[in-house]
Formats: structure tokens, C-alpha cells, sequence
């Protein structure tokens, strides 16, 4: 079973600067082994002591965080592909208010994103205006949170293929 595994920046250096490697494993937890043991070290970067991954690093199979899977024992199939994202550190500490252009193409625009927003990630989620049709949707969403919470929100929302473009003023006041 062969799954491409997607190298963040700072953890290149651990594999030679490769950005994507082939790896065989059942589960994300044997990934991270065989990732291991391809390259020593790697692994206590992703995980703690105890074998967990770390509290800001996330792991993306497909488009969805294995923490709202099965984590560790979530299972992969051939041809998957794995995403190790850390979480970015810097500017502002606290809870900011950030607002966004979401771009919906017509094979998702019936699903409840915005819903799935609150539940998978710690933000606040605020619709400024919206337009929706069963071919296209845009809405302008306001997300209030951590800034690296944000940053992920926006990382899980290009995977789904929607369009985010950052609002520089406010939409309506």
C-alpha cells in the first residue's frame, strides 16, 4: 500500500528537503513509523512521549484531520494522500476576528461547510452575507479565534476546494 506523505518546511531538513515521500502502512500510526524509519528523528517532532501526536501539529489524510477520524488508527487505503501541518507560531497572541470571500465550486455547495467549521475547529464562525445558488456559492464569513486555529480552518477549506480570499475592511457593518 502506497500513500504520498506531504513534508512540512521546517521538518525537511529531517528528510533530506524532500517535500512528498512514498510510504506503505495500514494506519496513520504505522505512516508515522515507516516515516521513522526512513528518517530517524522525524517521528518525535510529530509525536510526544507517549506516542500521541503533538498538540500543534496536524495530520490531514485526504482532505479531513485524522483527530476527527480515528486519529493514529485512522485507516488509509493506496493512493491516499497524508499531510503533516504545523501548526505556526508568531503574531498576535489571543483570539483575533478575521473575515473571508468563500468561493463554493457547484460540487459542494450543498454541503453544510460553515456547520462543520464550528465543530471540527475552535473558531467562531460569523456569515457577514452570503449568496448560494445549487451551482455557486459566496459568502463572506467572519471567523473569530486563535490565529494558527484560523490558518488551519483556511488550509481544511482550500482542500475542499473553496476559494478563500482574505477581506481587508468590513463587508457590513
Amino acid at each position: 500500500m502506497s500513500v504520498l506523505v506531504r513534508i512540512p518546511t521546517p521538518l525537511r531538513k529531517l528528510t533530506g528537503g524532500l517535500s512528498e515521500v512514498e510510504l506503505k502502512g495500514w494506519t496513520i500510526g504505522e505512516l508515522l513509523g515507516s516515516l521513522e524509519a526512513r528518517f530517524p528523528g522525524i517521528k518525535e517532532r510529530i509525536c510526544d512521549e507517549q506516542g500521541k501526536v503533538r498538540r500543534f501539529v496536524n495530520i490531514y489524510l485526504n482532505n479531513e484531520d485524522v483527530r476527527f477520524l480515528s486519529d493514529l488508527e485512522t485507516k488509509i487505503k493506496d493512493g491516499d494522500q497524508v499531510s503533516i501541518v504545523p501548526a505556526i507560531a508568531g503574531g498576535a497572541r489571543g483570539k483575533v476576528k478575521k473575515k473571508f470571500y468563500l468561493t463554493y465550486p457547484h460540487e459542494v455547495v450543498k454541503e453544510p461547510i460553515i456547520y462543520w467549521l464550528g465543530q471540527k475547529f475552535k473558531v467562531i464562525t460569523n456569515i457577514r452575507g452570503a449568496s448560494v445558488s445549487d451551482e455557486l456559492g459566496l459568502v463572506a464569513l467572519e471567523l473569530e479565534g486563535d490565529p494558527e486555529e484560523i490558518e488551519r480552518v483556511v488550509l481544511y477549506l482550500k482542500r475542499r476546494k473553496i476559494k478563500v480570499e482574505p477581506i481587508e475592511k468590513d463587508v457590513i457593518e
